[in-house]
């Protein structure tokens, strides 16, 4: 149809439309984890989902999104992706650490020492900005955390 038709006739097709932040919707990502819990658990990303798959299917014991930690300035809550028991790790899983998510766990390691977070990337290859020389592992390194890439090794999950 062209330009010049009336406004009522004119044909349009929509697009698929993304969020800005690029997370996929809570509602559409969830997995039933069998004997680990008895309801549905929504995931934040793909990514995520992914994880817990791979975790369900090797019977690893895991928790997800359960515990929230409190850290300063402003009083704010860090709740970390999933928590192994057997252990005692938490593990933040990242497809994108931006400048909020890197202050965030500096301090976090400052006001909770006794917390062991470890970060499983996507690409941990990928630069903490445009332009920069510094990679996640790099920046990993520099603040002592321990990382993976791609999944979350065994040895973190099991004794």
């Amino acid at each position: 149809m062209c330009a010049d038709a009336p406004f009522d006739k004119r044909t349009y097709q929509h697009r698929k439309v993304f969020t800005q932040t690029g997370r996929v919707p809570r509602k559409k990502i969830n997995i039933d984890r069998g004997n680990l819990l008895n309801n549905k658990v929504k995931y934040r990303s793909k990514f995520e989902l992914n994880l817990a798959r791979t975790l369900v299917s090797k019977n690893v014991t895991f928790f997800y999104e359960q515990d929230k930690f409190e850290y300063i300035p402003a009083p704010r809550h860090y709740t970390p992706d999933f928590y192994f028991p057997e252990t005692n790790i938490y593990v933040e899983a990242k497809g994108h650490l931006d400048k909020g998510d890197r202050v965030k766990m500096v301090l976090m390691k400052k006001q909770h020492p006794e917390l062991d977070i470890r970060f499983v990337f996507m690409n941990a290859k990928n630069k903490i900005y445009k332009g920069s020389k510094t990679t996640y592992a790099d920046w990993c390194v520099r603040y002592n955390f321990e990382w993976a890439e791609g999944s979350i090794p065994m040895e973190w999950v099991k004794k």
